[in-house]
């Protein structure tokens, strides 16, 4: 009875839990080493996944949930020791793909989740729909975490079967789902869970190269006329405008049947329909909240800015014609802002870390820098860009910055071969520059994808270009 209440009484004040520290005795953490690696998830790990804007989800649900929930505890254990473990070893990137899991603690638990997940005997309840979801996301970043993409990719897919499969009783206004239950009171709602995995199967579609399986949940999506939190701001920007801001793909067939030229300027009218209305939602969230940010919340809302700014292009940019890459000129002046934004963002993070290698689930800095380092031809504006991913240990997702730096710099060096003294982007020649251009990291293996388009003289033949980046 004295445990139960202990834990009754932690759920209900969470103020408690953030004051935890190592050495502090709590019911179901029975070893020094898994208070340790609780006490590291909830200090280091949950704060980065939350990425710049701050997340209920990674710190305080999660947490609460963990409490009660055995699978879910010897997930958040297996990750706070692993994180620790690539911080003692300098980062995700030198881990060794063929020693496998270098943290036999983190191993262990990690099987213990899914064994406590799955391994439920035919007497006992179907488990949660909201335990299961919960558990995808936290085995899909274990996964990641170690360059997994594969096994991460196979656990939010998963994930993604089970949302599609869940139904809405409008009678008994509960979820139902053939093989789990819903919860009465659930640590998160199903609504909630929805858009964490629409964002995620943004993610896993954008690295195998294929639609998304959640498409049409985002666009359903609605915007309010002012957002509740900068975390919403950024799921309503995301789902909208994922495609249009980080895809690289620069022409649209004309003689495809996917989207022809009045669907094309349809498109624009709704895109841009969808920017306004966001932007009156965001501005009205900053009018309000916009002092009361936090240091971490204000890094968010410069990369929500750099987000807006590059999903404009594809606004103001209506391909119907064949592609002219010199078009992307015009943007200069506004990739110098992004790239700027970039920097200051990335020197005030580094010093938060000391420079230590960062993880999170969401797009934030290293996408959007790739698609400057694309598309933008001025030599000093593009190089910082590419100096930026260089410099910058970070993981957003399947994007990690030093394999998007290689991919970059392969870029530039296709299109300045043979350049003399460029010193703006007007010194680039449009039959040298690559257009279509799209990075797909391999699920299995330290390798990705770089693909093109190329003319093969003056006269705009072009021809397409696979390429293998490896790191």
């Amino acid at each position: 009875m004295a445990e139960y209440g202990e834990l009754n009484a932690m759920k209900q004040s969470l103020p408690a839990i953030r004051a935890l520290s190592p050495s502090l005795s709590i019911g179901f953490l029975r070893t020094e080493k898994e208070r340790g690696s609780f006490y590291f998830f909830q200090q280091k790990t949950a704060p980065q996944l939350s990425g710049f804007f701050g997340d209920d989800f990674w710190e305080r649900i999660l947490l609460q949930a963990a409490l009660h929930e055995p699978s879910i505890r010897h997930a958040i254990l297996a990750l706070g020791s692993l994180h620790a473990k690539s911080e003692q070893d300098s980062g995700l990137i030198h881990q060794s793909y063929i020693n496998g899991w270098t943290d036999n603690f983190s191993s262990k638990n990690y099987s213990q989740a899914i064994n406590t997940l799955l391994g439920r005997l035919p007497h006992e309840r179907p488990q949660a729909i909201d335990v299961y979801l919960i558990c995808s996301v936290l085995f899909a970043c274990l996964e990641t975490m170690q360059s997994r993409y594969g096994s991460a990719i196979t656990h939010v897919q998963s994930g993604i079967k089970i949302i599609c499969e869940v139904k809405y009783d409008e009678e008994t206004r509960q979820h139902q789902h053939d093989s789990l239950k819903a919860s009465k009171i659930p640590y998160i709602s199903i609504g909630m869970l929805e858009e964490m995995f629409v964002h995620l199967d943004l993610q896993v579609s954008q690295m195998v190269g294929e639609p998304e399986s959640m498409a049409n949940r985002a666009q359903k999506q609605e915007i309010p006329a002012i957002f509740s939190s900068l975390s919403v701001a950024r799921e309503r920007l995301v789902s909208h405008w994922h495609v249009t801001s980080h895809s690289t793909s620069d022409e649209w067939d004309p003689f495809s049947e996917k989207l022809t030229v009045p669907l094309a300027g349809a498109w624009q009218k709704k895109s841009s329909s969808i920017l306004a209305r966001w932007s009156s939602a965001y501005d009205a969230y900053l009018n309000i909240q916009g002092k009361n940010l936090t240091g971490r919340k204000r890094k968010g809302t410069a990369v929500l800015r750099i987000l807006k700014e590059l999903g404009s292009t594809a606004v103001v940019l209506t391909k119907t014609t064949v592609d002219d890459q010199m078009e992307w000129d015009v943007f200069c002046s506004m990739f110098d802002k992004i790239v700027s934004l970039a920097e200051d963002i990335v020197e005030i993070d580094q010093k938060s870390t000391e420079g230590r290698p960062t993880f999170c689930i969401d797009m934030a800095l290293i996408g959007p820098l790739f698609a400057v380092s694309c598309r933008c031809r001025d030599p000093i504006i593009r190089r910082r860009a590419i100096s930026v991913l260089q410099n910058y240990n970070r993981t957003e997702g399947v994007w990690n910055s030093f394999a998007t730096y290689k991919a970059a710099q392969r870029v530039l060096d296709i299109e300045e071969t043979g350049l003399q003294n460029s010193t703006s982007c007007e010194d680039v020649p449009n039959w040298t520059r690559i257009s279509n251009v799209s990075l797909n990291f391999n699920p299995t293996e330290r390798r990705a994808t770089l693909s093109y388009s190329r003319p093969r003289d003056e006269y705009d033949v072009t021809k397409h270009m696979t390429e293998v980046i490896e790191w």
